[in-house]
């Protein structure tokens, strides 16, 4: 039997930017006292710049799901290929190069899981034929992290004091982890359109490059809060579940914010 199903498109982007609030806010108390510390020492400089920094990030990332196989589940299935965005988080270790130059490795992890049901077909009972389909990727990267205005400044032999804000622009090489997977009821349309219950998945890492931009504004001499754009660019080989299908497009947009913490 036909029937036209509706599908209900769960875009979560302002709970990934509530995620990255609170990391902010959390940076800004924790370093209150130190500010102050700092003030009451009459010390508003580092002995030396900071050669090493690690941040953490929390926001909102949406995949393309430029490939056939996200087409097909899209076409088939009451989801949108706005339904494989999600919550996201990473972190950065940088080592200090030049004055404007990192070191950067950088690791970022996003994941969804929706419920579906086909749009125009239901079980011979008149039951919508459902499953649910989940899509994550943890992607690791090596590469190059440029200021593009010095994110510090040197006022005598020893004494460096950071600047209000620094705008950068950061590439990284890498490899991306993902895994696909669905599991509930589906239709075999080879057996005279026969309502089966299964699970399919792939899993497996894929070459992966990754740009982007962003700021920096400095707390104090240890502590800054940072936000960014970033695109992710990749392809991975599908399991023999998905036989038949091209490769998985990994690639997508993310926006995140966070705290960076100098050593």
């Amino acid at each position: 039997m036909l029937r036209q199903l509706v599908g209900k498109q769960t875009l979560s982007c302002f709970t990934g930017f509530g995620v990255a609030a609170a990391i902010a806010l959390a940076g800004l108390s924790v370093t209150a006292d130190s500010a102050a510390a700092q003030q009451t020492a009459g010390k508003g400089f580092l002995f030396g710049a900071p050669s090493i920094s690690v941040s953490i990030r929390g926001g909102y990332s949406r995949p393309n799901a430029g490939s056939d196989v996200f087409s097909f589940v899209t076409e088939q299935l009451t989801l949108n290929k706005g339904d494989f965005a999600s919550q996201s988080m990473g972190g950065d270790f940088s080592v200090r190069l030049r004055p404007q130059l990192d070191l950067i490795f950088s690791v970022d992890a996003d994941g969804m899981s929706r419920k579906s049901e086909f749009r125009e077909w239901e079980d011979a009972d008149g039951n919508p034929i459902e499953q649910r389909t989940s899509f994550s990727r943890t992607a690791v990267g090596i590469g190059a992290k440029y200021y593009l205005r010095p994110y510090g400044r040197t006022l005598s032999r020893l004494a460096w004091v950071p600047t209000q804000y620094a705008p950068w622009l950061s590439a990284t090489m890498g490899k991306t982890l993902y895994k696909f997977k669905q599991d509930g009821d589906f239709i075999d349309f080879d057996k005279n359109s026969r309502v089966f219950r299964d699970t399919f998945k792939s899993e497996d890492w894929g070459s992966s490059a990754s740009i982007a931009g962003g700021v920096d504004w400095n707390v104090n001499q240890r502590v800054a809060l940072t936000s960014q754009v970033r695109y992710l660019m990749g392809k991975s080989d599908l399991g023999s579940d998905f036989s038949g299908f091209d490769r998985i497009d990994l690639s997508g947009v993310g926006l995140s914010a966070g705290v960076v913490f100098r050593f």
